[in-house]
């Protein structure tokens, strides 16, 4: 996925729009897919873990999760890279797949904790695992990226929301679930000492006995723990941003839950998700959804 510190020198690079191929061509994974990567591009020991939200791709039976460039990655080499698919898998008016050999651009991305995922729903569940197949260019009309697909074992599992590579953990299930109270919305309010008319959301999260809200007013987005009616804020945001959505990972790091976020920048199109880790005193993002496997084993 391309980071939002980034995004800004792609939408030079990306402006120009791609050729196309004949309408709603589509190819077979059946083949494309079976070999499964048996290594990943430098076969070091994975002392990592990688946390993403995974979706399926409508028109087959393969699941994906966004990709994040190599530490220090040359952003003039984005066009480039985007040239190196080796086959359209499908194309229509919307939607553009282009498969990329790992062999070939691996180098460029941040691979590690992939090789393995266990896929899960919203209540910690697991649902299936997978296997690192390739890399694609994925193109639609609102943005431009690289994921890393996967085949899985079954394929036919419903509500995919999340998946958690190179990692032995067995979650426990929670029931992290969304509500309204007016009530304590203007609780918040006054609490952050916010000027209504410049919040873009607010929103209640259940877990066990205390909940957990998600505000974003004007440039900057809070966590905030309720708690026998007294709030603590556990995350602010340190640049522009809105959180539009949040869950709970049943991994604990210094005593709280992993959370995995959904945000955005206000009054853009921009988007992208962020793991939050607690380090015992608020809540940090991890970069490229990495976190330490020895943290939480």
């Amino acid at each position: 996925m391309i980071s939002r510190y980034g995004l800004l020198t792609l939408i030079v690079l990306t402006g120009c729009s791609k050729p196309g191929v004949n309408e709603n061509q589509s190819s077979d994974l059946s083949n494309t897919d079976s070999t499964i990567v048996p290594l990943l591009v430098n076969d070091q020991p994975d002392t990592l873990s990688y946390i993403g939200y995974i979706q399926k791709f409508e028109d087959n039976n393969s699941f994906y999760t966004d990709l994040y460039f190599v530490d220090n990655f040359n952003y003039d080499l984005y066009n480039e890279i985007t040239e190196m698919g080796d086959q359209v898998i499908f194309n229509n008016d919307e939607v553009r797949r282009t498969k990329m050999d790992i062999a070939r651009v691996g180098q460029y991305f941040n691979l590690t904790g992939l090789k393995n995922i266990v896929i899960y729903d919203s209540k910690n569940q697991k649902l299936t695992t997978g296997q690192l197949s390739h890399i694609e260019y994925f193109e639609d009309v609102i943005e431009r990226k690289f994921v890393a697909v996967f085949q899985v074992e079954d394929s036919t599992i419903s509500d995919p929301l999340f998946c958690i590579g190179n990692s032995d953990d067995n979650l426990i299930e929670v029931n992290f679930s969304s509500y309204r109270d007016e009530k304590l919305k203007s609780e918040l309010i006054d609490f952050l000492d916010l000027n209504p008319d410049n919040i873009w959301s607010i929103e209640h999260y259940k877990n066990d006995n205390h909940i957990i809200s998600a505000t974003s007013a004007d440039t900057t987005a809070y966590i905030i723990e309720t708690l026998n009616n007294d709030h603590k804020v556990l995350y602010k945001s340190k640049s522009s941003e809105a959180i539009h959505g949040l869950m709970a990972i049943s991994k604990m790091i210094n005593g709280r839950e992993i959370l995995l976020a959904e945000c955005g920048m206000p009054e853009t199109d921009m988007m992208w998700t962020s793991v939050l880790v607690f380090n015992g005193s608020v809540y940090e993002t991890r970069k490229d959804h990495r976190i330490a496997r020895r943290e939480h084993e």
